[in-house]
């Protein structure tokens, strides 16, 4: 489907659905967002109320929000706003299909849920790995994979190590009134623990019940509460994908993998790159 025509779509569903531009008593902690961020370069926003922007060229989507939770367990990594702040370090200012709209316009595939009937399958789908942006207190830019800032329980330095997929949630039809809801919406944004509701997962197994949640927050890596946080869900080329799930299968974690010197000037440059999407507000 071509860009332009998912931005229709985008447009037709925030017409016709029912108006987000209540953020809940989030009025302050939109405005903290809005006065940290401005449009990130080169991106085309999806909609005046949400704050979301796709680059089909670079194969991303930017979404605003700010830290919700930096201590506990975790069963997302991010959810709109509104929803499941007890349980997740983002909360964004975005309703669930609009994200999903933007990764569909920027080329990425959706796969399917986690499914734990006959026998556990882990969700599938196009490869996205997930950055946050932020400013410090002294106004410096920084940047981080946010799978560092989820931390595997029961260990002292170990952070999440796979990437989300983009399962791709799904719909519930009313049989009263045929209205269809896209189940995300109720908060599962971007889960470290599998739903079935999920639009974006990790494709590895990880419990629903709180006496099996396998992540909790990495509270000093965190920033501060109510902290403005710019996600940058970028999709990974497929043939990075698989050299990464390649060296995590002869490696116990992400953290053991040592980078070369080639692959760190790399990261430094994406880090400074990425923080050039913090816009000026």
């Amino acid at each position: 489907m071509r860009f332009t025509q998912v931005m229709t779509l985008v447009s037709f569903a925030l017409i016709a659905g029912p108006c987000f531009g209540q953020w809940g008593g989030r009025e302050e902690q939109l405005a903290a967002v809005e006065k940290t961020f401005g449009d990130p370069p080169g991106m085309t926003r999806l909609d005046p109320v949400s704050r979301v922007w796709a680059d089909k060229e670079m194969k991303r989507v930017v979404v605003d929000g700010y830290i919700a939770l930096r201590t506990g367990q975790l069963e997302m990594l991010a959810c709109p706003v509104g929803t499941k702040e007890h349980e997740s370090i983002i909360a964004v200012f975005s309703k669930a299909k609009v994200i999903h709209a933007g990764l569909l316009a920027v080329g990425a595939k959706p796969g399917s849920p986690v499914k734990w009937e006959p026998q556990f399958s882990p969700p599938s789908g196009s490869e996205i790995q997930v950055f946050a942006l932020w400013k410090d207190d002294e106004g410096e830019k920084q940047s981080i994979d946010a799978r560092k800032w989820v931390q595997e329980l029961g260990t002292e330095n170990k952070n999440l190590s796979v990437n989300f997929v983009f399962a791709g949630s799904g719909f519930w039809k009313d049989p009263d009134t045929g209205k269809s809801d896209y189940l995300a919406e109720s908060g599962d944004l971007i889960c470290v623990s599998n739903f079935t509701t999920a639009m974006l997962d990790i494709p590895v197994e990880s419990a629903q019940a709180n006496s099996g949640l396998l992540f909790v927050a990495f509270t000093e890596r965190i920033p501060e509460k109510f902290t403005p946080i710019r996600l940058v869900l970028q999709v990974v080329d497929s043939k990075t994908a698989a050299a990464h799930r390649s060296q995590l299968t002869s490696n116990e974690s992400e953290d053991a993998i040592k980078p070369t010197a080639e692959e760190k000037a790399k990261a430094d440059k994406q880090a400074t790159e990425l923080q050039t999407l913090l816009g000026k507000p």
